[in-house]
Parts: C-alpha cells; structure tokens; sequence
C-alpha cells in the first residue's frame, strides 16, 4: 500500500475481510467545515448559515465509535449499533471514517445515513491511507534532544508548532474564544503557583500564554499513519532563556531529575545554504499539565550555561531586536 494512494481492488477486499471478522474502532469526522457546509454563492459572497442551521459543535471535531458498537456486514456496510448522542450531528453529512488495519492508518469518505437498524455507513470503492502528518521538513528553526540511556544516546526532534510564531510575542488573542475560559483557569493556576512559591520564579511568564493556548486546545493531532509511532516534541516557545516544547499522546517523557542535551538550528539564508547551530544544556524547569486533557502537557526547559554569543545570537534572531539597543 503506497502512501496516500488508493488501495488495490485485492487490498480493499483484504480490509474489508478484516473488518467483518475484527470489529475496529473507527474515528468519524465532519469532512465539510462547519460554516461552509451548506454556504451558497451569491454573487461575490458566500452567506453564513444562520445559528439555528449551522452544524452543531459536537460535529466539528472527531468521534470516536467503539468497536463494541459496530458490525460490519457483507455488503460493505457499517451498521452503528446503539450510537452516542454526539455521532448523530453526522447524520446526511459527508464524513471522513478513519481506522487502523494491522497498525496502518486508512481512511474514507462517505456518507452517514439512516436504515431501518439505526444509523449506517457505506464502506464505497475507494480506501486510501492516512499521508505522514509530520514530514521532514526543511523548518527555519528546529530543534533535536539528546541524552544517555544505559549504552545508548536517545535523540528526539523537536519541531515548530504549527500556528505558533516563535519569532513572535504570544498573544491573548491566539487563543480561540471557545478556549479562552479554560485558558484563564489555567493560567490563574500556574501564575499563583509561581507566588505562592510552589514554582520557581519563571521569569516575565511570557510564555505561559502559550503554554496555556496548547493545554485547553482541543484534538490537535490527527490520526497518524502508523498506530503508536513515538511523536516528536513541538516547540511552541522559545527566548534567549527557555524553551517550551509540547508533548503528545506518544511523545517521550523527561524526567525532571535528568540533564538534556538541546541542539537548535537555524537558517540564515533564504536559500537554506547557511545555517547556525546553538548547542546548550538544559533541565527541566517545570512540566504543565491541564487535568482535563491527560494526553498532552508542557515541557518548561531552562538553559544552563548559554554561551554568551549564543545566547545574544537568540535573542536577536527571536525577537529581531538588536540587544543593547
């Protein structure tokens, strides 16, 4: 099965087969955004639905459906047994099923619809698999963790978030308005913790707006093409004094009681020929979690030791200001 591409009539008969004899949970998003559902063109503008027609919240992220609730029959047809509440915004919409077949990632697009039995999907002729979410791109700015781990180095890459400018001051206003309630309890909560002396002085606290924007984010990071694969860290903050990286469902832990070697690398040219590389030891200064989302949290980690030129080299390139200046 080639990346992305379609499956083989041969393929598809072998996944439908899995199917119907492994019952697999399955992953149903909307395939339409909320708003542009059921837009229309009038003339050069596209009218948004008013708030009564508009799809309900509950449709725009992904639902999973156990498989205990499934049964796949011969005709290619996924009958939902006893459905949630929160699968019914679905029904008539076109949606993206998403599963996994021996740890590999497939997808397709169909239609939700009512039967006599309940709500059913139609498994159509095309199945493809999930495209690599986090390719190796050529970022401006990246990142690699190392350290030892009995007789081997340990080395995790570190890229940049997508939606978060490093090179620019987090902002309030970044954070979605759906968001921004949780956000506020959440910041209230590291901010007194600081003085309250329960945490370590963090310097201006700049960074705990981005920290607080990635915790209350809500189905960031979507199905991977490969079940269980470790992810990499993201950055989602970075000065001449820290960096904050974000982990997910898979990421690798560190241990606060542990030493980490941090590699940064920067491009200085616009043809990438020229780049910089920042080396620097570093330690856990605090991990944040959010109790309500269990599978992602925030790695604080403080430089230890920054080179003077270093440390003046990310402080201009970050902020674009000359320091002394």
């Amino acid at each position: 099965m080639s990346e992305n591409k379609e499956l083989t009539k041969i393929e598809r008969e072998l996944v439908l087969q899995y199917l119907m004899d492994d019952n697999v949970p399955l992953t149903v998003t909307l395939e339409k955004k909320p708003e542009q559902a059921d837009a229309e063109m009038i003339g050069e503008k596209v009218p948004v639905p008013e708030k009564e027609s508009r799809i309900p919240a509950s449709a725009v992220f992904p639902v999973a459906i156990p498989s205990e609730q499934i049964k796949v029959l011969n005709q290619g047809i996924i009958l939902l047994k006893n459905p949630a509440r929160t699968v019914l915004p679905f029904l008539g919409k076109l949606v993206k099923v998403q599963f996994y077949f021996n740890h590999l990632g497939l997808y397709f697009i169909t239609t939700m619809k009512e039967c006599s039995q309940g709500l059913a999907i139609v498994i159509p002729s095309s199945i493809k698999r999930i495209p690599e979410v986090f390719s190796k791109n050529d970022y401006d700015f990246s990142g690699k963790i190392s350290y030892k781990a009995a007789d081997s180095v340990v080395e995790i890459d570190c890229i940049p978030m997508k939606g978060y400018g490093i090179s620019s001051t987090p902002k309030w206003s970044e954070i979605p308005e759906e968001n921004q309630h949780e956000a506020k309890s959440l910041l209230e909560k590291f901010v007194q913790e600081v003085k309250s002396g329960q945490t370590n002085p963090i310097g201006n606290g700049i960074q705990l707006l981005s920290i607080v924007r990635y915790l209350s984010e809500k189905n960031i990071f979507p199905q991977e093409p490969v079940e269980g694969r470790v992810k990499p860290f993201f950055i989602i903050f970075a000065d001449d004094k820290r960096i904050v990286l974000a982990c997910a469902e898979n990421s690798e832990n560190l241990d606060s009681e542990l030493k980490y070697n941090l590699s940064l690398f920067f491009t200085l040219s616009e043809n990438k020929l020229l780049k910089r590389t920042v080396q620097v030891e570093c330690s856990v200064e605090k991990i944040y979690e959010n109790e309500n989302s269990k599978n992602i949290k925030c790695v604080a980690l403080k430089y230890e030791n920054l080179k003077e030129e270093d440390s003046r080299f990310l402080y201009e390139r970050i902020t674009g200001k000359i320091l002394g200046k």
